[in-house]
């Protein structure tokens, strides 16, 4: 037996266990590997092939989700689910000699644990890990990472070997094997569908072992993200199924599956998270599903498929506001592991549409002196800093989206007219102004990022000399996983390299890029371009985009924009829900949840805005920290120009430090009525006490109700109201 930590009490089913605070424990005795902390606990048997089955997965004071007994095997005919029948391909049978095919005894794996809780890579808070490895008799082998949270419930999962690398050659080779369909592969998977609608799936030889629910009851709901936002505005969707043994095997492509019990009304549930880009990004190597459920001989049976990828399962209670907050957990652990750092307020000049008509250094140090009078903290600069010309930097035609090493080795160096001084200028400046400088960089993607080290260095030798600190990344382009591996390869040696001082901004505006799950940590998401041009910017959508992922995506994760209320009315013929209809510290008010983007020319800033933002950008650096202190949560309804909406935060139940206070951002936009009624998020931290709570900010008033609701009055629509109470 191998132990790290007290195990958990003997009953391994029991709601009740364990029960130490902080603590996160594993055990590995007789096949079965045990993993636990004070929140949730599981278990896993060892079975042929290094191939773990879950056999127990519960949160403490919770549900049991795995049933007693695992699920039969299917055979060839079984519908919907189905063993592998047909004869593979030869590409198949070649690729299957690099997977286990042996069996070994479970005694043979090696098993290792160990706490880590020095930042050698950045990471602040301790992670446990718990490492198994088997190796076959023909020297296969296959290895199991699980990384455990004090205030997470559930692990992070991580499998390797060569058979992963195997099924991504033969997803990679062929396209019918990524789609499913004959003749397919063991290694691939396949799916079939009679003219009847009978489905077949056989689950790819790296699918996990199905499990069997404990419960048919649930739902199933998958949650889709869209980026690529030049191009899209509506970034959530939602389909959800309530099992039923008639519904036919769903295999789910998606990097958000929960599953909530019926029983509980919703409120008890867990969701599955693959820490990976989002599905159109993987389509070219990704297997013909990432989750699938099915009824097979009476039991709800699961699967999942995260080739390659880590696997995050978190359970949670108190419906949608629970997993909220289990999901905030995972981002705090999981993909923001290299900072502490609070949102700053950084500007771009890029939202005036000027491109680089405007750079130089007289500009630049303009820029930086109206960034110290506005409050904004970094200033970077956009495309055309550097020598080399893009596709946005050139009117005639010309400039590069690509191969910017080749179109000029000097591609990356300062531009010579614009700044004939170079950076240091405006390194100087900024640190007198106490301000920072960030610079646009797009790393090459030529033959799936073949120059990801020059890019790295590049970016390395920028920080060593100038001490810039901030980059935002563009024009990546994944086309393939080796393309992603070295994407991360190149974040991964900067960020190594400066200790975790170089923060990125990872572009979601078009193309295939990380997004919101795909770079584990770094910095934020660069959520979207929007523009006054042709009335392209609408401060609803914008904080109807920052609403929706808030459920989801921590709100601090996203950097999101306000613009030049002043600019070009007139593209927007008298609409009501146009820029310069809200007063300026509205449309400011909307990113604050968030990692606020200051989209314009700072020193092109009409005064009378600027008077209204510099308040609330105080007002916002005074709590920023107690804001993001707990989870965001998205209240009201959803932002469509005409409803109450807004956000809460705070610490959870149980959580909150003494002196602790929640918050509230609320927003009345074109809606008739003039006060409206909020219920806190039932996971959050109750009040101390009812009545009127602490105005920060905006127009209007608030007070807590005898039953916990929080009651708002604003006078004038499209206004919004930045409050405070205390926890008990």
């Amino acid at each position: 037996m191998t132990t790290l930590s007290a195990p958990p009490t003997p009953s391994p089913r029991a709601a009740s266990e364990p029960a130490a605070a902080s603590v996160c424990g594993a055990s590995w005795e007789g096949g079965v590997l045990s993993l636990w902390n004070a929140r949730f606990a599981e278990r896993w048997r060892a079975e042929a092939e290094g191939r773990l089955r879950l056999i127990s997965f519960y949160r403490v004071g919770g549900l049991e989700w795995v049933a007693e007994n695992a699920p039969a095997t299917p055979s060839p005919d079984d519908a919907p689910l189905s063993t592998f029948a047909a004869a593979p391909s030869a590409a198949s049978t070649q690729l299957a000699t690099a997977a286990p095919a042996a069996t070994a005894a479970t005694a043979a794996w090696p098993a290792s644990f160990a706490t880590r809780e020095t930042p050698d890579d950045g990471i602040a808070e301790p992670v446990f890990i718990a490492s198994l490895k088997f190796t076959g008799p023909d020297g296969a082998w296959r290895s199991h990472e699980f990384r455990l949270h004090p205030d997470l419930a559930g692990s992070v999962h991580r499998i390797d070997g060569p058979e992963i690398d195997a099924t991504l050659a033969a997803l990679a080779a062929d396209p019918a094997a990524r789609a499913g369909t004959p003749p397919g592969s063991a290694l691939a998977g396949r799916l079939r569908v009679k003219p009847n609608g009978q489905m077949f799936l056989t689950p790819p030889a790296a699918a996990h072992p199905l499990f069997a629910l404990a419960t048919p009851h649930v739902t199933v709901r998958e949650v889709g993200f869209v980026d690529q936002t030049d191009h899209h505005s509506n970034l959530v969707h939602e389909r959800a199924w309530l099992m039923h043994p008639g519904e036919r095997c769903l295999p789910l492509r998606a990097n958000l599956v929960c599953v909530e019990s019926n029983a509980h009304r919703g409120d008890e549930g867990f969701a599955w998270l693959l820490v990976g880009p989002l599905p159109k990004v993987r389509a070219d190597w990704n297997p013909l599903y990432d989750f699938a459920f099915a009824f097979q001989a009476g039991a709800l049976v699961v699967s999942a498929c995260p080739v390659g990828y880590s696997l995050a399962r978190v359970a949670y209670s108190g419906g949608r506001a629970g997993l909220t907050l289990a999901l905030d957990a995972l981002q705090r652990a999981v993909h923001e592991p290299l900072s502490a750092r609070l949102p700053r307020l950084m500007s771009n000049t890029w939202g005036d549409r000027a491109g680089a008509a405007n750079l130089s250094e007289e500009f630049i140090l303009a820029e930086i002196a109206a960034a110290k009078n506005l409050g904004v903290e970094i200033v970077q600069i956009d495309d055309g800093w550097q020598k080399g010309d893009t596709v946005n930097t050139v009117s005639h035609g010309g400039g590069v989206w690509n191969g910017f090493w080749a179109a000029d080795p000097e591609f990356w160096t300062v531009h010579p007219r614009r700044f004939p001084r170079g950076l240091a200028p405006l390194v100087a400046a900024a640190k007198q102004a106490g301000v920072l400088l960030g610079l646009w960089y797009a790393p090459d993607s030529t033959e799936d990022l073949r120059n990801w080290e020059r890019d790295a260095a590049r970016i390395l030798a920028l920080w060593r000399e100038h001490g810039v600190a901030h980059f935002k990344l563009d024009a990546v382009k994944l086309h393939s996983r080796l393309a992603e591996t070295r994407f991360h390869a190149l974040c991964d040696r900067v960020q190594a390299e400066s200790r975790g001082a170089i923060e990125f901004d990872f572009d979601a505006t078009a193309e295939h890029r990380p997004t919101y799950w795909g770079r584990t940590c770094g910095g934020p998401v660069f959520l979207e371009n929007r523009f006054t041009e042709q009335a392209n910017y609408q401060p609803h959508q914008t904080l109807r985009a920052l609403w929706t992922l808030s459920a989801y995506v921590a709100a601090r994760r996203l950097r999101v924009e306000f613009l030049n209320p002043a600019r070009n009315d007139a593209d927007y013929r008298g609409d009501p829900l146009r820029p310069a209809a809200y007063p300026a510290d509205y449309l400011l008010a909307i990113t604050l949840p968030a990692a606020p983007l200051a989209w314009f020319e700072n020193s092109r800033i009409p005064a009378p805005v600027a008077a209204r933002w510099r308040p609330l950008v105080s007002t916002w650096k005074i709590h920023r920290e107690a804001f993001h202190a707990g989870a965001v949560f998205p209240v009201g309804s959803a932002p469509d120009g005409f409803s109450w909406t807004g956000f809460v935060a705070g610490p959870a139940a149980g959580r909150a430090a003494p002196g602790a206070h929640a918050y509230a951002l609320l927003f009345r936009e074109l809606h008739p009525d003039d006060s409206a009624t909020f219920a806190a998020p039932s996971v959050l931290a109750a009040p101390r006490a009812s009545g009127p709570v602490e105005v920060l900010a905006g127009e209007g008033s608030a007070e807590i109700r005898a039953d916990g609701t929080l009651h708002v009055r604003l006078p004038a629509a499209q206004r919004f109201l930045l409050v405070r109470w205390p926890l008990a």
